[in-house]
């Protein structure tokens, strides 16, 4: 009987502390979440700018744009794919917007 007791002391604080955690990491991952599509339209806007300035009479076949241009690119690229795993809030939104329209 005292082993249950002790038992029970040891974990009611512990389940506690593991819930406060959890709910600390997870606001920390809607934050993510959150702005990674704010960066990746950033990201967006800099490269089309990017291909504006480029495609400018004065500026107009220089290679360290085209350079910079393809790396911009591949950059936008590279976070879509962080953006899908990261996009907890969109599949939801998403979903909610499918329900609704079929109602």
């Amino acid at each position: 009987m005292t082993l249950l007791i002790i038992t029970c002391l040891i974990s009611v604080p512990l389940n506690v502390l593991l819930i406060w955690y959890i709910r600390k990491l997870l606001q920390k991952l809607l934050f993510v979440s959150d702005n990674m599509s704010d960066l990746l339209s950033t990201l967006s806007s800099f490269s089309n700018h990017l291909e504006q300035l480029h495609e400018m009479e004065m500026y107009y076949g220089d290679e360290t744009l085209a350079h910079l241009i393809r790396h911009s690119k591949t950059v936008v690229k590279y976070v879509e794919e962080y953006k899908s795993i990261y996009a907890l809030l969109e599949d939801e939104d998403t979903k909610e917007s499918d329900f609704a329209e079929e109602a």
